[in-house]
């Protein structure tokens, strides 16, 4: 005979009981959904990486004056670059005066890998005085300026850039006071 018409005949109860037994455990296998992560770029818009200068010319200071929540950088964290002419160094970066070193591979022209994400350089001005780089799948993306060197041109070019790579503006947050 069937087990189930077994535990029929030997009442409901049994067989409420074996239910909720079955279901409890089944619960206990079932993978909780991950958050889903926010994206700040339309991902039909083209983007592309800057091959002005080498690598080594991002050397120095930066601040970051914009940035999308949750990247590698915040709105007013200090980043300080260290690359050779290809791209490999490390970057270190100062959030609310706790310091991280990040190794940097190259890669490719404007193009790195920093702790398994892609950092692309969007675009720099002519005098490496402020830049935009961005993760091309829009998970995160910022402007950074030498310290002292903010120009409001070079600001607002640097908004037009993300906005032309598809990002959306409007979820950047600045720095304070900036």
């Amino acid at each position: 005979m069937p087990f189930a018409m077994t535990l029929a005949r030997r009442g409901r109860g049994r067989m409420a009981a074996l239910a909720g037994l079955m279901l409890a455990l089944a619960g206990c296998g079932a993978a909780v959904a991950p958050e889903p992560v926010p994206v700040y770029r339309m991902s039909d818009a083209p983007i592309g990486s800057t091959l002005r200068g080498a690598a080594s010319d991002l050397n120095g200071a930066w601040q970051v004056a914009e940035a999308y929540p949750d990247g590698p950088v915040a709105p007013g964290d200090r980043v300080t670059l260290q690359l050779d002419g290809q791209g490999a160094g490390v970057a270190r970066i100062v959030s609310q005066d706790v310091a991280r070193l990040l190794p940097v591979k190259p890669a490719g022209p404007g193009r790195f890998e920093v702790e398994g994400a892609t950092w692309w350089l969007l675009w720099v001005d002519d005098d490496f005085r402020s830049a935009v780089i961005g993760e091309p799948g829009g998970r995160f993306g910022w402007i950074m300026h030498r310290p002292g060197a903010v120009g409001y041109d070079r600001a607002r070019a640097a908004r037009e850039i993300l906005d032309f790579n598809g990002y959306d503006t409007g979820a950047l947050a600045p720095a304070r006071g900036g």
